[in-house]
């Protein structure tokens, strides 16, 4: 039996190591638990080898790109191309048909589509002599259908982003602050806390992810006749390229 607890540790992007904040946005000083006494100052891939955490350095993903070649349909046959979402690996994939009377007509369709409005994850469509070179967003899979007779290729395979976006940093602490229980249960308002103003994330920077399981000895509990163990799962988010240091 194990009594398990997350733990979420937020480094802002101008903030001493030992100025970090928890997900209710209390600063934490110095700790040696989570090795915020910074024994090892420097970055944050040093720290993580100092301190036993498992380091995700932010690193940009690569859009991958496919090129359909047309020149093989058929005179007056109409163009088609069916892209597919199969990011999540879901049983249902967002998808969009687009069709066009040319290549350069269904280019044009598909530059700048989204397959479900408001996703916000367009794709780009470019044409030259038949051949269409579509590049997909960022951190998505994409599987293509089209004519019978046109040829498809795979020519950059996609590479997910590593560690996270500043979008993705936004929505992580946010979550944390949701499951740390500021819930409202009598139906008055409840204002969370800014993730930027009060938890210390800076608009547009991206984060490196540290993690680490922290157990603890065995312990025995009486009442129920039973051993136990604390386990504690710890993650650190420090702003990509921060140097880290002390106050």
């Amino acid at each position: 039996m194990a009594n398990t607890k997350d733990t979420l540790i937020i480094v802002p992007a101008s903030a001493a190591m030992d100025e970090c904040k928890n997900a209710a946005g209390r600063v934490l000083g110095a700790d040696a638990t989570y090795g915020l006494d910074m024994a090892t100052p420097a970055d944050a891939a040093t720290f993580a080898a100092a301190q036993g955490y498992t380091v995700q350095a932010y690193t940009a993903a690569t859009a991958g790109i496919s090129t359909v070649d047309t020149t093989g349909v058929a005179a007056g046959e109409e163009f088609f191309v069916t892209l597919i979402d199969v990011t999540n690996g879901r049983r249902q994939f967002p998808r969009k048909t687009f069709r066009g009377v040319s290549a350069a007509a269904l280019a044009t369709t598909i530059n700048g589509a989204e397959l479900e409005v408001g996703d916000s994850k367009a794709y780009t469509c470019t044409e030259s002599a038949g051949v269409l070179t579509i590049t997909y967003p960022a951190d998505v899979i994409c599987k293509i259908a089209a004519n019978e007779d046109s040829v498809i290729d795979e020519t950059t395979p996609p590479v997910f982003t590593v560690g996270l976006t500043a979008a993705a940093a936004a929505e992580l602490v946010a979550n944390k602050v949701t499951k740390a229980g500021r819930t409202n249960r009598v139906g008055f308002p409840v204002i969370e806390p800014n993730v930027y103003a009060t938890l210390g994330l800076a608009v547009g920077v991206n984060y490196d992810v540290l993690t680490k399981q922290i157990v603890s000895a065995v312990k025995f509990d009486k009442n129920v006749g039973a051993s136990y163990q604390d386990v504690e799962n710890v993650t650190i988010i420090i702003a990509d390229g921060a140097s880290l240091t002390n106050t």
